[in-house]
């Protein structure tokens, strides 16, 4: 067995592939650049792997070269880092005129919030390619230097972990493989007393039977569940302020977004505040749903208030109060539209909130704001979409606060009153533009004031219809949500029942939140929906804006924060209750109710902790070490079964041979079961095998047969092979007691 993957080995390809590319410097090299290049775009990793088995066979006889030339080398070397930085410095402009940031920016920012840049990637790879492979080469060959080799690995971990993703389980598996073959093979180069060097082969079988058992254990033993928190990481690194400047940078020109952004484990503190109750706060809006899972076109929130000032200046609950209003001081106005049990009602007052809030970082451009903002001060000169100003006010020489911000809003949970909740699902959507209209005729002369209002309301509703149309017009259209909005919202008619039964859906048919969860590529709302049931904020959010939009309810995407962190501190003098981390960026739908406007809902369910505990990332890691425990138990069961399949093939196979052919086959056999030379005769053999068959009929047949090329007429295959299989039995028997002695001695 040993021998034939031994010769197997030999085989003109396998030393190809071996020369090519079986130094473990050179694995190691392509095992990183194949890490590094899966984060920048993984899908065409298989790609730049390929490429990089060619350029680190090319790189390391340049690097051999260098090292054995003592002036000449260094002076090749320091021109081969030349050239490359021209390269890299040609790549990156011709980057810079088809990409709309610097390489620098680009490189620095996560990349799951960034457009593909060919010219960048390439550019990237360049420069790692050149870096790493010299750094493998010289702390592997030159200075044996292991702890550098696995700084070296962290190159790539460490751009993974900056964003809180998870490298893929096999590529992990691999790449510590690769570092421990290397680790193993650099030792194996040094020159010591200590150290016994083993045959090539014997120590390549011996690393990959270690290696093996070592990914099996890594992988298949459970991981204990720990619940980190990065904030003192992160900001020990001094990474925040960096990823802050960045991400504004770039803010400037993306206006499209995906699920990435919600899966930052991120614990860097973004903002504090001073608020009565838990938020969910938005900083842009998306409109259109593309085919690749995708919202497009961001909408800032001064969008809807330049039109709408009045909406905006007043509570929601004056817009109910309106209506039911004109059904008080016109009966047939409350008939018609189904208010008579209503009119002469008085809501709840809705009182206006005070939001504080303090950011945490530098020059952010995005303003979090709850859904209906009442208005911000002049005095704090901030705008919707304008920059946050930063002043630095020093406290006794050491710490740097923010000023405070402040916005005044109405909460959403004012539309969930009982008393209010009632009216809302008596209001026909059908009706509703009708009723808006004749409600501002009646009020008029009694409640200017109020009759004004109704008319903001009406050209809302009007410009939240058109905006229906034409979301729906170039939305990703799907017959499987259209459905499924018909089913959930069958036999309801107010909108605000409606909202309502899509909101709870997610709950009651047993939709999971996991964090972990990474949804296969091409998947989008219909896959989650119907499939998966599994994701977190974007993809509830996504679905819910999708089928209150098929179901004829105007809904937008938004983006922001989930502020529900209780925190205890003062700061400049106000007393904080909340914090939002990057972690808690959030996405959530808003729909427009009729009777209402828009309000925000919350499809997402509540993460389960027992479940969270083995992650998607665990499950995957364990799957492929059951992976790879299958194909080791498979190979080995081979490994032990093989040689008797064989030898039960031989034997029947040989006792249907001609005599010669028979005794040929069998002497082989005999020949390289006791590892003589090909030149080996039959006495020779005879000489070898007498301490457990010195005497035997089958010497001088097999004499007989191969030499004298006489075939008596007594010899057949069939006793040839008796007598063979006597001769294996007494081999194996005498093996056996052999071996009993020496464990007795």
């Amino acid at each position: 067995m040993w021998e034939k993957i031994q010769n197997l080995t030999q085989h003109p390809v396998m030393r190809f592939l071996n020369k090519l590319c079986g130094d473990p410097v050179q694995l190691y090299t392509i095992m990183l650049m194949t890490a590094l290049m899966e984060y920048y775009h993984s899908g065409w990793t298989w790609v730049y792997t390929i490429v990089s088995v060619f350029l680190s066979f090319v790189l390391t006889k340049f690097y051999d070269f260098v090292a054995a030339h003592k002036f000449l080398g260094p002076v090749c070397y320091l021109g081969f880092m030349i050239l490359g930085l021209n390269a890299v410095g040609i790549l990156t402009d011709i980057g810079r005129d088809n990409y709309p940031i610097i390489f620098l920016v680009w490189f620095l920012t996560p990349q799951s919030v960034l457009d593909f840049s060919l010219w960048y990637t390439i550019a990237i790879y360049a420069l790692m390619m050149g870096f790493l492979s010299g750094a493998v080469y010289y702390f592997g060959k030159v200075r044996y230097r292991m702890v550098m080799q696995l700084l070296i690995m962290l190159i790539p971990l460490s751009m993974y972990a900056k964003e809180g993703i998870q490298m893929d389980a096999l590529l992990v598996i691999i790449l510590l493989a690769s570092y421990f073959l290397l680790m193993v093979y650099c030792r194996q180069l040094r020159q010591s007393p200590e150290i016994r060097r083993l045959n090539g082969f014997h120590t390549g079988i011996s690393v990959a039977v270690y290696v093996t058992v070592f990914s099996i254990l890594a992988a298949v033993v459970p991981k204990p569940s720990i619940k980190a928190d990065r904030e003192f990481i992160e900001n020990a690194m001094g990474t925040s302020s960096l990823s802050d400047i960045l991400m504004d940078a770039i803010s400037m020109f993306t206006d499209s977004t995906n699920n990435t952004v919600m899966l930052s484990t991120n614990g860097r503190t973004i903002y504090y505040f001073n608020a009565p109750e838990s938020l969910r706060l938005r900083t842009q809006t998306y409109t259109y749903y593309l085919p690749d899972d995708s919202w497009n076109k961001t909408e800032y929130f001064d969008h809807n208030t330049e039109q709408y000032d009045g909406m905006e200046e007043q509570p929601p609950r004056m817009l109910l109060q309106s209506l039911l209003d004109a059904a008080a001081a016109d009966a047939e106005y409350a008939a018609e539209y189904g208010l008579t049990a209503y009119a002469g009602t008085i809501l709840p007052e809705q009182k206006q909130q005070k939001l504080v809030f303090i950011p945490n970082v530098w020059g952010s451009h995005l303003v979090p704001t709850p859904t209906r903002i009442s208005h911000i001060p002049e005095s704090e000169n901030l705008h919707l979409s304008s920059t946050v100003h930063d002043v630095k006010v020093m406290e006794n020489g050491t710490l740097v606060y923010r000023v405070p911000q402040t916005v005044y809003y109405y909460s959403d949970t004012y539309a969930h009153y009982e008393a209010v909740s009632a009216i809302l699902s008596d209001i026909s959507p059908e009706q509703y533009e009708d009723m808006l209209w004749d409600a501002h005729l009646i009020l008029q002369e009694s409640a200017p004031e109020s009759s004004e209002y109704l008319w903001d309301a009406y050209q809302e509703y009007l410009h939240a219809q058109y905006y229906l149309e034409e979301c729906r017009e170039l939305d990703f259209q799907s017959d499987t949500v259209d459905a499924l909005a018909q089913e959930l919202t069958a036999g309801l008619d107010s909108d605000y029942e409606k909202a309502r039964a899509i909101e709870r859906y997610f709950e009651d048919a047993g939709f999971v939140y996991d964090l972990s969860y990474r949804k296969a590529e091409g998947d989008n709302t219909e896959d989650f929906l119907l499939t998966s049931k599994r994701g977190v904020c974007y993809e509830y959010a996504t679905a819910m804006v999708l089928l209150c939009r098929s179901a004829g309810l105007p809904a937008r995407y938004v983006q922001g924060y989930n502020m529900s962190e209780p925190y205890d501190a003062t700061l400049n003098n106000i007393r904080l209750t909340h914090m939002v981390k990057a972690r808690d960026a959030h996405g959530f739908p808003e729909v427009y109710i009729s009777g209402y406007g828009w309000l925000s809902f919350e499809p997402t369910v509540a993460m389960d902790e027992s479940a969270q505990e083995g992650t998607a990332e665990n499950y995957y890691v364990m799957l492929w070490g059951f992976v790879l425990l299958g194909i080791a138990l498979l190979v080995l069961a081979v490994w032990l079964l093989l040689p008797r399949l064989r030898e039960w093939y031989f034997r029947r196979r040989t006792a249907k041979m001609q005599p010669q052919n028979a005794a040929a086959a069998i002497f082989r056999r005999m020949r390289n079961t006791l590892h003589l030379p090909e030149s080996a005769t039959v006495m020779e053999l005879a000489e070898a095998s007498k301490a457990f068959a010195p005497s035997s009929e089958l010497y001088t047949r097999l004499d007989t047969l191969l030499y004298a090329q006489e075939t008596e007429a007594a010899v057949t295959a069939e006793a040839l092979t008796a007598a063979y299989i006597a001769w294996q039995d007494a081999r194996t028997a005498h093996e056996k007691d052999t071996k009993k002695k020496e464990k007795h001695r």
